[in-house]
């Protein structure tokens, strides 16, 4: 899809958007990850661990699909990886860890992990490739937006989801200790990536929702650690991106926390329960960033249907700027590719300003 001679850059439509003004039209960018490496024909095992074959794959997305922005998440596995956790590699599905190998196995193990040097490890290493290589290529005109886990999420890798809660719940101060460990290694991976030409860090704060843990508990567990991350990525004049698809988001003590410029989410916060709802009250406040189903509907439904989705989505968030639609969570790394074009089309079909 061709851009128009005189239209405003992706890059120039996001800005716009974090500081709640209409541009052209709204803008857009399907999280479309995994999934770029497709264009390219590689394995996903090659995409995840030859940084040189995720940059060519994320730039040929781009000339296909025309996203505004775009997403360097790799896996969630990432910075866990680097920890020390064993990992499975796939041939064509998402890395993930040795489930039943947690390098967590007790209380005491929390107390093995070490701080080590991000630009070192094997895959933050990638990730930093990967991130300077996309930006280099796309930061002139798109807006570029590197990833990072938070802290729970990484030990949740290393410990297992459901025994890592019953460690919150139970044992606190264990916890928070392993926290601290891995938020310093954080900080200094958010040195690195800002060294890019990235417009902003992504923090991945998915243990912030009523579907995982309550409020009280995550302000206890991660909220200062998150606080911290946010603030080291505000200090190298880069934007902060909270992203969030659990269910009934915390958009009030995220935002207390890390003052973010956009809030990427599936699901409506937990004190809303329409879109129109979330608009008026958190569309001043934060750009909003979603929140078009990912799946099943860029697996089942049509072009048609998904253009219509986006349809409803951009006549209530839109008006008035703060607002980009895209996918909720990545774009599925096996979906087909012609759902996210229809994204950018309806973008272009129902989101030039003033939206009717």
């Amino acid at each position: 899809m061709a851009v128009a001679t005189g239209e405003m850059t992706g890059l120039e439509r996001i800005v716009n958007a974090f500081q709640h003004k209409e541009s052209d039209r709204c803008p857009a960018g399907p999280l479309v990850c995994g999934a770029s490496r497709r264009v390219l024909g590689i394995t996903y095992q090659e995409w995840v661990q030859d940084a040189e074959l995720a940059t060519e794959s994320m730039v040929q997305m781009h000339q296909l699909i025309r996203p505004d922005g775009v997403l360097l998440l790799v896996d969630l596995s990432v910075e866990g990886a680097d920890f020390g956790g064993p990992m499975v590699y796939p041939i064509e599905n998402t890395p993930h860890p040795v489930y039943k190998d947690n390098l967590i196995k007790t209380l005491d193990d929390y107390k093995k992990l070490e701080k080590f040097d991000p630009r070192k490890g094997k895959r933050m290493g990638h990730m930093l490739r990967y991130t300077e290589g996309v930006s280099n290529a796309l930061a002139s005109h798109t807006g570029v937006m590197t990833f990072v886990y938070g802290p729970l999420g990484i030990l949740s890798m290393l410990r297992g989801a459901e025994k890592l809660f019953l460690d919150c719940m139970k044992n606190p101060e264990v916890v928070q200790e392993a926290c601290a460990v891995v938020n310093d290694v954080l900080l200094e991976y958010i040195d690195a990536l800002c060294e890019t030409s990235a417009h902003a860090v992504v923090l991945d704060t998915l243990f912030a929702s009523g579907s995982i843990m309550s409020k009280d508990l995550w302000m206890k567990m991660e909220g200062p650690h998150a606080r911290k991350l946010a603030e080291r990525v505000h200090s190298h004049g880069k934007a902060v991106i909270v992203h969030n698809c659990g269910n009934n988001v915390y958009f009030d003590i995220q935002i207390e926390t890390m003052a973010p410029e956009a809030i990427s989410f599936a699901y409506l916060p937990d004190d809303c329960k329409t879109m129109e709802e979330c608009k008026q009250k958190w569309g001043d406040k934060t750009c909003l960033i979603g929140m078009v189903p990912p799946s099943p509907d860029m697996m089942l439904h049509t072009p048609d249907q998904i253009k219509e989705t986006c349809k409803e989505q951009i006549k209530v968030f839109a008006p008035g700027g703060g607002f980009i639609l895209s996918t909720g969570c990545e774009f599925p790394p096996n979906g087909s590719l012609l759902s996210a074009i229809a994204m950018m089309e309806a973008a272009e079909e129902y989101g030039r300003y003033p939206i009717q």
